[in-house]
């Protein structure tokens, strides 16, 4: 059975999006975690990866955009919600992701905006139809690093 977590994030600072995903990434990545992280787009795909790249001077989170090196990183930056080969997903296109019964692991990161709490309503709605119970973690603050 899939695991669906929903991280609602009420933190307003616009960062705090951004870290909480990272650090969502890094956790797997150090767990060795095959895992595919859906973006909106391609450009919301490059500017994830270039934070990845320097959201901690002291961090390192392995990944990859490029297909032909998904072999090599555990996390895959990618924007196709339907994309299969992967049992866990992070999500962060607002979008559903498809088959989600087939996923050992997904975490959707929602920000505090009230538009995409609305979408991830209908996303929790769609998962629970598909017969997964989701669950959920307010996080009230984001506790930063510097950047």
């Amino acid at each position: 059975m899939s695991a669906v977590l929903f991280h609602l994030i009420d933190d307003t600072d616009p960062q705090a999006y951004w870290f909480y995903a990272a650090e969502l990434c890094a956790t797997a990545a150090a767990e060795e975690r095959m895992t595919y992280v859906v973006c909106a787009n391609h450009d919301h795909a490059e500017r994830f990866d270039e934070y990845l790249w320097g959201y901690k001077a002291d961090a390192f989170v392995p990944h990859t955009a490029d297909p032909e090196d998904v072999a090599h990183a555990p996390l895959f930056l990618g924007v196709d919600p339907a994309a299969g080969g992967f049992a866990c997903v992070i999500n962060l296109s607002g979008a559903p992701i498809l088959r989600v019964a087939e996923r050992e692991q997904l975490d959707e990161v929602v920000d505090s905006l009230p538009a995409n709490r609305e979408a991830a309503r209908a996303r929790w709605r769609d998962y629970q139809a598909a017969g997964v119970k989701p669950q959920h973690r307010q996080i009230a603050h984001v506790e930063m690093d510097a950047p």
